[in-house]
C-alpha cells in the first residue's frame, strides 16, 4: 500500500431535496461540491443500470447514485474501506462494454495518462451508456504528488470527443464570484490551522457558505467569466 495515496477524502454527501451537497462534517469548503452536486442532480436521468465509480475515494456520492442504479462497483487507487477494486482509471481492470454509467469525479487530474484514461472510460462503457466527468481548473494543488494537470472546458471536451464520446454538455463550477468565495474560505482555513478540527468552528465556517449557496444555485453556463475563470468544469457524454 502506498501511503501517499491515502489522501484526505470527503465523506458521504448530504442529500438536500435529492441534491448531493458536500457535508460540512468532512469538507471545509462547500462551494465546489455544491456546483458538482447540483449538476449531477440535473443529470440523474443518465444514471442507470450498472455503474462504475472510477476514482471513488470514500465514495461520497454513493448515497446519491445507489437508488438510481441496479448495481455499482467502486474503484480507487488507494485500498480504502468500501473500495471494491483497487486500480487506476488509465488501466481499468474490467472487460469492455461492462458499464451503463461511469462516474469520474475529480480524477483525471491525478492519473498518469489522461489520454489513456479517456480511452479506458470509452472501452468499458456500453454503447448508449454515459459518462459523467468533473475536473478542477483554477484550484490549488492537492493530493500531492499525484496532481498532474488542469483542464480548460475546451481541453476536457476535446479529450473526450477524440476518444469517441458524443459530448452532451459541458458546464462550469461557477465563475469569478464562486472562485473568490472558495479562496476566501481556504485563506480562513489556513489561518485557523488545527483549530478547524473543532466541530463548533467548522460549523461557524459552514454557516455563511450555506447561506451563500442557498441564495442562488451555482451559475453553471460556460459564459462570461466562467469561460476564463472557474473552479472547474463538468462534462456529460455518451458512447454512440
Amino acid at each position: 500500500m502506498n501511503d501517499a495515496r491515502l489522501r484526505e477524502r470527503r465523506g458521504p454527501v448530504r442529500l438536500v431535496n435529492g441534491i448531493p451537497y458536500s457535508n460540512r462534517a468532512t469538507t471545509l469548503s462547500l462551494i465546489p461540491g455544491a456546483a458538482v452536486g447540483e449538476w449531477l442532480h440535473e443529470h440523474r436521468a443518465l444514471v442507470k443500470g450498472r455503474l462504475l465509480d472510477a476514482g471513488c475515494g470514500n465514495k461520497p456520492y454513493a448515497p446519491w447514485y445507489t437508488p438510481l442504479v441496479d448495481s455499482a462497483i467502486a474503484l480507487d487507487a488507494a485500498p480504502l474501506e468500501g473500495v471494491d477494486v483497487v486500480g487506476y482509471a488509465d488501466r481499468l481492470p474490467f472487460a469492455g462494454e461492462t458499464f451503463d454509467t461511469v462516474l469520474c469525479t475529480e480524477v483525471l487530474e491525478h492519473v498518469q495518462d489522461a489520454e489513456r484514461a479517456a480511452a479506458e472510460l470509452f472501452r468499458v462503457t456500453r454503447p448508449g451508456g454515459t459518462v459523467l466527468v468533473t475536473v478542477p481548473y483554477l484550484y490549488p494543488t492537492h493530493e500531492a504528488p499525484y496532481d498532474m494537470r488542469r483542464f480548460t472546458h475546451f481541453g476536457l471536451q476535446d479529450l473526450m470527443a477524440r476518444h469517441g464520446f458524443e459530448v452532451l454538455d459541458v458546464e462550469a463550477k461557477g465563475g469569478a464570484g464562486r472562485l473568490l468565495a472558495h479562496y476566501v474560505v481556504l485563506f480562513l482555513v489556513a489561518a485557523l490551522g488545527p483549530l478547524t478540527r473543532f466541530g463548533p468552528l467548522r460549523a461557524l465556517l459552514a454557516l455563511p457558505q450555506e447561506a451563500f449557496l442557498r441564495a442562488r444555485k451555482t451559475p453553471r453556463r460556460v459564459k462570461g467569466t466562467a469561460t476564463r475563470i472557474s473552479l472547474g468544469y463538468m462534462l456529460a457524454a455518451r458512447r454512440p
